[in-house]
């Protein structure tokens, strides 16, 4: 069940890849066997003038990119997905009713992705920006080459590639100076699909590609250079959660150093950041990367708490952690006690259970009997019944 917790973000990539597929099928008016070796030698021969459905062969190239940006679990793949799912939704139900299939697999694929929302949280360059930078460069070359390509259905015409490249910038940042115009219906939906694809990709993109830079710049010039904790004998905090912020503060004021691994600072977590004058060393990535755990210092480090809200993650980041140093010492929390079972077979050096720990100090004070220090810390310690606590961290 965890696996399939941890993985299920796959059957979304694959739906919005089969959306694309029945897209160009469509449009080429070719059965499944085109993909045959034999036929794909053929493809140079392709009458090019089906680019007259340009804007639905448009969201099926963009489906199939944002496909391999679900893989990475891109938050950006997840949205931009979702707005050319819709769109194409609409386009096909608008154009071409009798298309039933695709109708309806369009439309599971977009309640499965709404469904799996959560499974798309990951913002970093690595994971957004290889999605960002292609679907950036081959809307440039789609819509320049597009609009010189239809330039015959433009008022007045575009006649070179300078011409072409200028109309599409102003397209698809929604300017709009009017001094060129689409005349003729098929110019008219090659604009609207840069439109969309204006406001789906272009805008997107561009904020996700420059925006760390310049966030990155203004900051460093307001803050000054922050220099980077020396990374041995520390604690590893995975995630932002209630559980890990309280941690992170409490072994903060005890003088002991802390890296955090977290997707995305939450608003509070940035709070509490300010509120030590930023003295927390953090890292962004996803926490069972083992490239990210090598840069947190995990062979050097006290130990690695894995704190975040989801019991899969938990699990994956301490198998990852023993995969990459045998003897690390691991902490995980179990969330839910129902996963309890689950989380004990990756074997943790302590595990804790906050919802059976705080039931069982409830009965015990219901039914008067006393508990000093050592009691509570043996109790929330083996709060996960049959898991051996080794404590020396």
């Amino acid at each position: 069940m965890l696996i399939w917790q941890h993985q299920r973000y796959k059957l979304s990539a694959i739906t919005v890849l089969l959306n694309s597929l029945l897209i160009f099928k469509t449009v080429y008016g070719m059965s499944a066997q085109v993909f045959s070796p034999q036929q794909l030698s053929h493809l140079a021969d392709i009458d090019f003038t089906v680019l007259t459905n340009a804007p639905w062969f448009m969201l099926g190239a963009f489906l199939l990119l944002n496909s391999i940006g679900l893989l990475f679990r891109a938050r950006i793949a997840w949205v931009m997905s979702l707005v050319l799912l819709l769109t194409t939704l609409v386009f096909t139900v608008h154009y071409y009713s009798n298309l039933l299939l695709n109708i309806v697999f369009c439309s599971f694929s977009i309640i499965l992705l709404l469904f799996q929302s959560r499974d798309f949280n990951r913002s970093s360059a690595t994971a957004a920006g290889i999605v960002s930078i292609i679907s950036f460069v081959i809307l440039i070359i789609y819509s320049t080459y597009g609009s010189l390509y239809f330039g015959d259905g433009f008022s007045p015409k575009i006649t070179d590639l300078s011409m072409a490249f200028y109309f599409a910038m102003v397209t698809m940042t929604t300017v709009g100076y009017g001094d060129i115009l689409p005349v003729t219906e098929t110019a008219r939906l090659f604009t609207i699909s840069m439109i969309i694809a204006g406001i789906a990709v272009f805008a997107t993109s561009v904020s996700t590609i420059f925006g760390p830079f310049i966030r990155d710049g203004l900051s460093k010039l307001i803050q000054g250079k922050k220099h980077t904790m020396k990374r041995a004998d520390h604690f590893i905090v995975c995630g932002t959660s209630a559980m890990a912020t309280n941690t992170i503060i409490k072994l903060h004021q005890r003088g002991l150093a802390v890296t955090i691994i977290t997707v995305r600072p939450s608003d509070e977590f940035e709070i509490i950041e300010q509120s030590l004058e930023g003295k927390f060393d953090i890292i962004s990535g996803d926490s069972s990367d083992t490239a990210v755990l090598k840069q947190a210092g995990l062979e050097q480090c006290r130990a690695i708490l894995a704190l975040t809200d989801n019991d899969a993650d938990n699990a994956f980041i301490v198998l990852s952690a023993k995969d990459l140093s045998a003897n690390a010492k691991t902490v995980i929390i179990v969330n839910d006690s129902k996963n309890l079972s689950k989380i004990q077979r990756v074997q943790p050096d302590v595990l804790l259970s906050p919802q059976l720990f705080g039931s069982e100090v409830l009965a015990r004070m219901l039914n008067g009997e006393t508990m000093d220090n050592n009691d509570l810390a043996e109790l929330l310690l083996n709060s996960a019944h049959g898991i051996p606590s080794k404590t020396n961290l």
